[in-house]
């Protein structure tokens, strides 16, 4: 008795929110009343020789949509410079929440031809600071220095 009352309190609770405009159940990426952080990732991108390659596109890979691509966020791009170092700035990601970035080599045979290359980055254990004691949970910078493999002319 206890269970079928249950399921009808869950239902008139879904069913007027719903006439109500009040959605119950929600699966957007990121919404209101959701934890957030903000993520500052930095590092370098060398060869496999150690020297800093400069024209390296660098952009965050969003989650993969359903034929399985991986989609690349243009909104968050940056270049390497002549040290090979970039700075990506994740403003709205999940704490804790592994980030995927893309390296791919924008400037052609300047510099050499290098393989494209998505690195995860581990926020897992990454401390966050200036959190609002809400859902803004703080921001951190995080440092993920990269190592490209030359592609081979075969």
């Amino acid at each position: 008795m206890r269970t079928k009352y249950l399921k009808l309190k869950s239902w008139l609770i879904v069913a007027l929110g719903g006439l109500a405009g009040i959605p119950i159940a929600c699966h957007m990426e990121m919404e209101y009343g959701t934890p957030q952080a903000r993520y500052h990732v930095k590092g370098t991108v060398t060869n496999e020789q150690g020297q800093p390659i400069a024209g390296i596109g660098v952009g965050e890979r969003k989650q993969r949509n359903e034929a399985g691509d991986s989609l690349l966020i243009t909104g968050h791009l940056d270049t390497t410079d002549a040290e090979g170092r970039y700075k990506l700035d994740y403003n709205y990601a999940f704490p804790g929440q592994p980030l995927s970035v893309d390296f791919h080599d924008i400037d052609g045979v300047e510099n050499g031809s290098y393989k494209d290359t998505v690195v995860t980055v581990n926020t897992e254990n990454v401390q966050l600071s200036g959190g609002d004691g809400h859902w803004y949970e703080g921001e951190a910078t995080v440092t993920q220095n990269v190592v490209m493999t030359e592609k081979t002319n075969k």
